[in-house]
C-alpha cells in the first residue's frame, strides 16, 4: 500500500512537472516575442533573438522530457494497481491538506498512538504474556496436586443384576524429591520473560524514534513547501519585472533569461517540496500504524499566495 501511495504522489509530481515545463515554454515564447519586437524596432541585436530562441528550445526540450517522465510514472502506478502498464490511469489531484492531527497533536500523543496500534508491538506484548503464563505453569507443576477421577459403566453379563456400576477415585500427587529440576525450569521461564520484555521494550523505543523522526520530517517538509511557494511568487514577480524592463529598453536579454530560468527552477523546487511533504505524511502515518484517510483532516496547508502561472 505504501509503494502504491508513493507511486501515486510520484505521478502527481510528474504531471505537475509537465504543467510547469509548459508554463516555462510559454514564458520562453513571450521572451522571444519581446526580443523580436525590439530587434524590429532597432533596439536589439540578432544575438538577443538567438539567445531567446535558445532558451525557448531548452524549455521545449524540458517539457518533452517531463512528458516522458510522466508517462513512465503513469505506467508504474498502473503496475502497482495490478493493471497493465499500458492501461491509461487518471488520478485526482491530492489537495494540499495539513494533517491537523499530525500538525497540532503533541508528538508524545502520536507515539502513544503508535504503541497502541502497531501490530509488531502487539505481537511483542503477546510474547511477554505467553512467557509469563509459562512461569505460572512451571510453578504449578512443582506444587502438590489433587485430582478426582470417576467412571460409570453398564454390563449385561449377569442377567437380573443391576448392570450399572461406577467408581470414584481421589489422587494426591506430592512431589517428594525431584532434584533442582523444577527450580531450573521456573528460573528459565522467568528469564524468558525478561528476554521477551527486553525485546518488547527495545521495539517500543525503536518505534518511538521512528515516529519522532517522521514527525520532524513532516514539519520540515511542510515549511519547505511554504518557502518554495514564496519563492515561486517572488520569482514570478522578478520575471515579469525583467520582461517589462526589457520591453521598455531598460533591461538586457541576459537579465530577462536569468529571471526566466530562476522562475523555472523555483517551480521545480515547489513540485519537489510538495512531493516530499506528501510522502512524509504517509511515512508518519505508517510509523503510527495506520493509513486511514481520516488521519488527514480538511485543514489547509500552505498554499501558494499566487498561482504564479502566466498566460500568453
Amino acid at each position: 500500500l505504501v509503494a502504491t501511495t508513493d507511486a501515486y504522489f510520484a505521478l502527481h509530481a510528474a504531471q505537475e512537472a509537465v504543467t510547469s515545463a509548459t508554463v516555462a515554454e510559454q514564458a520562453g515564447a513571450r521572451s522571444l516575442d519581446a526580443a523580436k519586437a525590439r530587434q524590429a524596432a532597432g533596439a536589439a541585436t540578432r544575438a538577443d533573438v538567438l539567445q531567446a530562441q535558445t532558451a525557448l528550445s531548452q524549455a521545449r526540450l524540458a517539457r518533452m522530457q517531463a512528458e516522458g517522465d510522466a508517462a513512465n510514472a503513469r505506467g508504474v502506478l498502473a503496475n502497482r494497481l495490478g493493471l497493465s502498464a499500458a492501461r491509461p490511469v487518471k488520478i485526482a489531484t491530492p489537495p494540499d491538506l495539513e494533517a491537523r492531527r499530525l500538525g497540532d497533536a503533541a508528538v508524545d500523543r502520536l507515539i502513544e498512538a503508535a504503541l497502541a496500534r502497531r501490530p509488531d508491538i502487539r505481537a511483542a506484548d503477546a510474547q511477554v504474556q505467553s512467557a509469563e503464563a509459562n512461569v505460572r505453569v512451571q510453578e504449578a507443576a512443582a506444587k502438590p496436586s489433587v485430582s478426582i477421577v470417576g467412571n460409570l459403566s453398564a454390563s449385561t453379563v449377569n442377567p437380573g443384576l443391576d448392570p450399572r456400576s461406577g467408581a470414584v477415585g481421589l489422587s494426591v500427587n506430592i512431589p517428594i524429591f525431584l532434584g533442582y529440576q523444577p527450580t531450573y525450569r521456573i528460573r528459565a521461564a522467568r528469564e524468558q520473560v525478561e528476554v521477551q520484555a527486553a525485546t518488547r521494550d527495545r521495539l517500543r523505543n525503536d518505534v518511538s524514534l521512528e515516529v519522532w523522526q517522521s514527525y520532524q520530517t513532516v514539519r520540515t517538509q511542510r515549511e519547505s513547501f511554504a518557502a518554495s511557494t514564496d519563492l515561486v511568487t517572488s520569482a514570478t514577480e522578478s520575471w515579469e519585472l525583467a520582461l517589462g524592463r526589457y520591453r521598455a529598453g531598460a533591461g538586457s536579454v541576459t537579465d530577462l533569461l536569468n529571471a526566466q530560468s530562476a522562475l523555472a527552477q523555483a517551480r521545480t523546487q515547489r513540485i519537489q517540496a510538495r512531493y516530499r511533504w506528501n510522502v512524509a505524511k504517509v511515512t508518519l502515518a505508517k510509523a503510527i500504524g495506520t493509513l486511514d484517510t481520516t488521519l488527514f483532516d480538511d485543514a489547509r496547508g500552505p498554499r501558494p499566495s499566487g498561482t504564479g502561472e502566466m498566460q500568453r
